[in-house]
């Protein structure tokens, strides 16, 4: 599903007009973002948390310079479904196409 595809079933199922509903994606995604980037999670209901790790410092060698380089330790993100979203997913029908 495309972004626009989103927006426009989310305008569908709340009624809203397709502008509002762009905004409030994009005011949700901006929070979401807001509390990963300070190293906070957020857990959505049905859909599953996303949080952030710490990679650690690791060695790696580069073999164009044929030297072993550090790479510093750096945060990603995380997402965990949730037991509903990993069921409803791994159910799915098959469909003849």
């Amino acid at each position: 599903m495309k972004y626009k595809e989103l927006i426009d079933r989310l305008s569908e199922k709340t009624g809203h007009p397709k502008v509002k509903t762009r905004e409030m994606l994009e005011d949700t995604v901006q929070v979401i973002s807001e509390h990963l980037s300070q190293g906070k999670g957020v857990s959505v209901p049905d859909l599953g948390t996303f949080g952030t790790k710490v990679n650690t410092e690791k060695k790696v060698y580069n073999p164009h310079y044929e030297a072993f380089l550090m790479v510093p330790p750096k945060r990603t993100v995380e997402f965990n479904p949730s037991s509903k979203l990993k069921e409803e997913v791994k159910y799915l029908e098959q469909t003849d196409e």
